[in-house]
């Protein structure tokens, strides 16, 4: 989020604290470094005063490393992406959803909520805007290709903003 909501000139504390008292989550990442940082504390004592006088709020520890909870945190059900953890599972528990199906739903309604629309571009699947440019669906072309001498068809899409191309094997 710093780099989309802070802009050069700024001051980073400030917009940090905004943002603090904006939030209704708060996702605490922590490790060993973490805890030696002067900075993450101030984070986490922030959020930890916010969360005694709003109790909606909500604060998420995923921890990174062994390092050990602060006190105040240890009550708090910790999400861990240690060796061999789902990282999908890992993203559900901490947005709340239960199931893939249910996260699939949501993805969806935030397309729609957004107001994006997205095409569906054969072997390149579904895209809602340009991966350089960011520009909408609308504005990316797509072409399918023979290759005569492999007997394969090749899906093409290139964005009419910026240029951006890319293609692969046609399965449908």
């Amino acid at each position: 989020m710093d780099e989309w909501e802070i802009h050069p000139g700024d001051s980073i504390v400030g917009k940090v604290n905004q943002a603090l008292d904006l939030v209704d989550t708060v996702l605490l990442f922590w490790s060993k470094n973490a805890a030696e940082s002067m900075w993450v504390n101030t984070e986490m004592e922030t959020a930890l005063t916010r969360k005694l006088s709003d109790s909606s709020v909500r604060i998420i520890p995923k921890r990174l490393d062994e390092a050990p909870l602060p006190a105040l945190l240890r009550p708090l059900m910790h999400v861990s992406l240690e060796d061999g953890v789902n990282v999908n599972e890992a993203v559900r528990r901490i947005l709340g959803i239960g199931s893939q199906t249910e996260l699939i739903k949501a993805m969806q309604q935030t397309i729609w909520d957004a107001g994006m629309q997205f095409r569906d571009f054969g072997g390149m699947g579904a895209m809602i805007d340009c991966p350089k440019c960011g520009a909408p669906a609308s504005a990316l072309e797509g072409t399918r290709e023979v290759d005569y001498e492999r007997d394969d068809i090749y899906m093409i899409v290139k964005c009419t903003k910026c240029g951006w191309q890319d293609g692969c094997e046609d399965l449908w």
